[in-house]
């Protein structure tokens, strides 16, 4: 069993290169044998152990927070054993053919661009262990310095799943070279250091009538385990440059990077604020004697614009079409962690705690971690949706414009509510004897 962490950023950028959207993810993650090897494959089973995402922009950077949905999700690949001397390496595919046998789908996941995302990841992480194993028992990267052509891995192709079966992907690997840069350590074992380039690969993909064309260029820098060929560290940077055609024929251009990383290592990904926050209840909350009026008062006005947008959220799926409101409803639960009239309930709660807040009853305090996990699970969705509106609505603009206006309400109400309550579940400072509070000490 050999634990790693890996870690993507996506961004999307402007003509003139500025990001102006960001895409983060966080991921722990195991890797198993799962049956007997044919002469030196060995079937391997990934398991999520925990991933943790967050989006960006210019205007503001969100907490990241955990998805609940790939928590014990899983795919497989097959790896060549670790130790390879003495056993004949068997043939490189001829270009042109499809990449190893691997299973890397989710299908009991809904259509969502957060299990696209997943995907994303999945297949980055059978890309690093392949191109290890590659690099490893390349013949001609056996000294430093030497440098070799990738016959194995030029003109290679794969078709890529989604969430939505309805989509599909082709990547062609274009000419790919290698270097043995020399040698390192990671974690304290020695390594062999390697770079790799691909440029100018082709990556089409087809959603219904929306087609996007495009070219992709990456570079690798890769450690492996000097004395078994495990892969230790990986580091990719992914240049992606398309065009993509709506129904209407109208085409859009699209600039993105990515940059991928995956270590070797059992220790889990530094959890974030937002997982740490539901851990921090007083051992024994007492009711507060007080709190401060005025931002009790707009807590309460915000928590009523929040059950507002989730009754507006139940009106909506009655214009979806047949099948869709499911898939969102699915989706919904496994970001948010409860149903739509669930979540709804906890909001109402809140919002009567609130009330009794006012009055001197301070029980709602000791239920704020579950509250926050709600509307964190909401701020999470609410981004989702967004993406999945342009994706969705490309030739609706004006559907487009509508809803990104109404999720951005949303998102600053529940970002304003979820700092409020930070400041509300504050301890309430005890006056001093004299009347004055004490000073720091230089």
């Amino acid at each position: 069993m050999q634990p790693f962490r890996a870690t993507m950023r996506n961004d999307f950028l402007t003509p003139r290169g500025t990001p102006y959207k960001w895409q983060d993810v966080t991921a722990s993650l195991t890797r198993t044998l799962t049956g007997g090897s044919v002469g030196s494959l060995v079937p391997v089973r990934y398991q999520w152990d925990r991933v943790d995402a967050g989006t960006g922009s210019p205007d503001g950077e969100g907490e990241q927070r955990e998805w609940t949905f790939a928590r014990g999700q899983s795919f497989t690949s097959v790896l060549m054993h670790t130790d390879v001397a003495g056993v004949d390496r068997p043939q490189d595919p001829p270009p042109g053919t499809p990449l190893s046998p691997m299973d890397i789908s989710y299908p009991g996941l809904p259509k969502a661009p957060a299990v696209d995302l997943l995907l994303m990841l999945s297949w980055d992480v059978v890309t690093f262990e392949m191109l290890c194993t590659h690099l490893t028992t390349t013949p001609a990267l056996r000294t430093p310095g030497s440098w070799a052509e990738l016959d194995g891995i030029s003109g290679s192709w794969a078709e890529l799943r989604f969430s939505d079966p309805g989509a599909t992907a082709v990547f062609r690997n274009a000419h790919a070279t290698a270097r043995h840069l020399g040698h390192g350590t990671y974690g304290g074992r020695p390594s062999v250091v390697y770079s790799m380039a691909c440029l100018d690969c082709v990556l089409d993909v087809r959603s219904g009538p929306v087609r996007q064309r495009g070219r992709s260029s990456y570079w690798i820098t890769l450690q492996a385990d000097a004395e078994t060929g495990d892969l230790l560290f990986a580091e990719m940077t992914e240049m992606i440059v398309a065009t993509v055609t709506g129904a209407d024929g109208q085409r859009v251009p699209v600039q993105k990077r990515r940059t991928v990383r995956m270590f070797a290592g059992t220790q889990l990904p530094a959890p974030t604020a937002a997982a740490i926050a539901p851990a921090r209840p007083e051992p024994e909350p007492a009711p507060r004697p007080t709190a401060d009026g005025a931002q009790l008062a707009e807590a309460l006005r915000l928590t009523g614009r929040v059950a507002d947008h989730l009754t507006w959220q139940v009106s909506s799926l009655a214009h979806l079409p047949q099948g869709m409101a499911d898939l969102t409803l699915m989706g919904f639960r496994s970001v948010v962690g409860a149903d739509l009239p669930g979540t709804y309930r906890q909001v109402k709660a809140l919002q009567a705690g609130l009330r009794a807040a006012a009055d001197g009853d301070g029980a709602v305090w000791s239920r704020l971690p579950e509250y926050r996990r709600s509307l964190e699970g909401l701020l999470a969705f609410g981004q989702f949706a967004a993406d999945g509106a342009d994706r969705l609505l490309a030739g609706d603009q004006p559907g487009r414009d509508i809803m990104t206006d109404h999720i951005r309400v949303v998102r600053v109400d529940l970002t304003d509510l979820l700092a409020l309550l930070d400041r509300l579940a504050q301890p309430v400072p005890v006056p001093s004897a004299t009347g004055h509070e004490s000073e720091a000490q230089p």
